[in-house]
């Protein structure tokens, strides 16, 4: 087991980071979050100046975590002294997680049309069924373990139409290299994506930005038309998409997670503030 400590700043926070959508294998527990990333597990306990992270390989996590992007740089470089100030100050300490290219292609289909809750559900179910015990949890699942398991399987799980999709794609990423396809540009590796079944703009852009780590993507749902929608009203999502990567380049994705948390999470205390 490893350990290490890391420093409070605010340009972390492990709530926000979990918490913003970009991850469905966590859950909290006393003093902090435990976190399963592809065969690997870690402890993120809030010990007030610092964050203490147990877990079984440091250097993953560290990688994991995004420890060694400067986001106060990226930050200071996009302040517009607007919506997009406001934020970054809301979600300051968001991270981009680096996660496994395969749990998060998984992950991004069972999300469709989907809530966190039921998600997180779906995902612990197929992991349970298939991942190779770890010991106190199970890792999330080869890709020639899910590609054996059949469409009835992911039915059965609760994945309702998405079944057939995880079954399809399953299948034909047996025959992937994934090492090519880190060396495809976005729009090549988006193309690849998008020829699976079941995988559109929206859930490849989602997939690219948290497991292929590009950062030149802005997936567009329904938070994020929200954002725009004075802007670019009836604008389709996908032209959107190509717009805003136009506008912030190399930081589209960054951008994309702290508008997202922002309207997502404020539209909630605001509920919840008018509710008490």
């Amino acid at each position: 087991m490893d350990r290490f400590q890391l420093e409070k700043t605010p340009y972390f926070d492990i709530t926000a980071t979990l918490e913003c959508g970009q991850l469905f294998r966590f859950a909290p527990i006393d003093g902090g979050y435990r976190v399963h990333a592809a065969s690997h597990a870690a402890e993120v306990l809030d010990k007030g100046d610092f964050y203490d992270i147990i877990c079984d390989d440091s250097e993953y996590f560290k990688r994991y975590f995004d420890f060694d992007t400067d986001y106060a740089a990226i930050q200071s470089s996009l302040e517009d002294g607007g919506m997009l100030s406001e934020a970054m100050a809301f979600g300051r300490g968001i991270h981009i997680l680096r996660q496994d290219p395969i749990e998060t292609v998984f992950s991004f289909i069972v999300s469709q049309n989907n809530h966190i809750p039921r998600i997180k559900g779906i995902i612990e179910r197929i992991c349970d069924a298939l991942g190779e015990d770890m010991g106190d949890y199970r890792a999330f699942p080869t890709i020639d373990a899910l590609a054996q398991a059949g469409e009835k399987f992911f039915a059965s799980v609760g994945a309702g139409y998405r079944a057939a999709y995880l079954d399809r794609v399953a299948k034909a990423m047996q025959t992937v290299d994934l090492g090519q396809w880190q060396q495809l540009d976005t729009e090549q590796l988006r193309a690849q994506l998008m020829a699976m079944h079941g995988i559109g703009r929206k859930v490849a852009d989602c997939i690219l930005l948290f497991g292929f780590g590009r950062f030149d993507v802005f997936p567009v749902d329904t938070w994020i038309k929200k954002v725009y929608e004075d802007s670019y009203p009836g604008m389709p999502a996908d032209k959107m998409s190509t717009l805003l990567v136009q506008k912030y380049g190399k930081y589209a994705g960054f951008v994309q997670q702290w508008l997202f948390y922002f309207k997502r999470t404020k539209k909630t205390m605001d509920k919840t503030n008018k509710l008490s």
